[in-house]
């Protein structure tokens, strides 16, 4: 990636996106598919990518929509000009459905509740809806038992109803007895909605790991969200060559020499050995950059890593060079690589943390200006 442009208020922190490379990932995931149609799953800001752009490079590449979770994320999509199919996952209020239903969105149908409401509205209102099954997720859903009861208020609903779709909760476990049993359940619930005469067009179960993993049964389309920005965990999306899309880079905002014995931001946790040179960055928990991260991550700069020191403010944080590496203002580090095999690649950073790449992604602030390249 070319070199940081100086920031015009003087503080630099972006998050860099490749979308050449969501896009190769978009490819590679529809191929393990088997070809099926793909609806890329942009919600909360694209896992912290960019919405409106990861959108539109997937559109591009051959999606056939995108899913979000919410209405406000789904208008944010039509505002920045996506114009093809989008999916609203988390369902909606029937108070909602009009709004939808001009901006042309689908719906998650996400359980009994609002069955007679949107029957008096969908007539005036109309829009597709994909019918959530809970299959073991546990979260939104008609489970089997209420599928029965439910079946005439569908069958009414049976014009909009384009899709049927379902959730894996352990499609990441090396153990797939509970992802078989899921993809048993939602057989079982199609073949129920079939019987009542409700034919959907649509049926996607599969989340990334699925797409991986050949869990995909019958389905028509896939849902993948984590493995299209090249973080999945599962071994086999390195082996497809999946790529990781984003690297979070600062520009030193401050370099100094300090002596032995200096100690170093709040509560004086890092206390220089020797000279060294404090490198300060405009990033902190603000950003998303986690607090913990203190005293335990490190910083790519020159083609080596050096730590980052003391702890991480609301604002800025601080690395720690030796006093013979060249460094001034300006200089770009990176927090986050690309590189899957790098000790600051995101994989990495969230092992050291206890938790997910995508926790870390999705954290990044709007604050953070996002660097697109196609």
């Amino acid at each position: 990636m070319e070199p940081l442009r100086r920031h015009p208020e003087g503080r630099a922190l972006r998050a860099e996106v490749d979308l050449r490379k969501v896009a190769r990932n978009l490819g590679r995931i529809r191929a393990a598919a088997g070809g099926r149609g793909v609806w890329g799953v942009v919600k909360a800001d694209a896992y912290g990518h960019g919405a409106v752009p990861v959108g539109k490079a997937l559109m591009e590449g051959g999606a056939t929509g995108l899913a979000v979770s919410s209405l406000e994320e789904g208008l944010e999509l039509r505002r920045g000009g996506v114009r093809g199919p989008v999916l609203v996952l988390g369902g909606l209020r029937p108070e909602a459905v009009p709004a939808a239903s001009d901006e042309g969105l689908a719906v998650a149908l996400v359980g009994p509740e609002h069955l007679e409401a949107y029957a008096r509205l969908l007539p005036a209102h109309p829009l597709k809806l994909h019918l959530k099954l809970d299959t073991g997720m546990g979260r939104f859903g008609f489970l089997p038992s209420e599928l029965g009861p439910c079946l005439p208020a569908l069958k009414v609903l049976a014009p909009w109803i384009e899709g049927a779709m379902g959730h894996f909760a352990t499609a990441d476990d090396p153990d797939q007895g509970f992802a078989q049993r899921q993809r048993r359940v939602f057989e079982a619930c199609l073949a129920q909605l079939r019987d009542g005469g409700i034919h959907p067009s649509q049926r996607h179960h599969g989340n990334s790991d699925a797409c991986l993993r050949n869990l995909l049964g019958d389905d028509t389309h896939v849902r993948p969200g984590l493995a299209l920005y090249g973080l999945t965990l599962v071994p086999e999306g390195r082996a497809l060559g999946l790529e990781p899309a984003l690297e979070l880079v600062a520009e030193v905002a401050r370099v100094k020499t300090v002596p032995a014995g200096t100690t170093v931001g709040y509560g004086r946790t890092f206390v220089a050995p020797h000279p060294l040179q404090i490198a300060t960055l405009a990033c902190g928990y603000a950003d998303g950059y986690r607090r913990d991260l203190g005293n335990r991550a490190v910083v790519g700069f020159r083609g080596r890593t050096y730590p980052v020191v003391g702890r991480v403010s609301m604002d800025y944080l601080t690395v720690a060079l030796p006093v013979e590496v060249p460094a001034a203002p300006g200089d770009p580090m990176v927090l986050y690589s690309g590189d899957p095999a790098a000790p600051h690649s995101l994989e990495r950073v969230a092992a050291s943390l206890g938790t997910i790449p995508y926790e870390l992604t999705c954290a990044l602030h709007r604050r953070i200006t996002r660097r697109f390249f196609t």
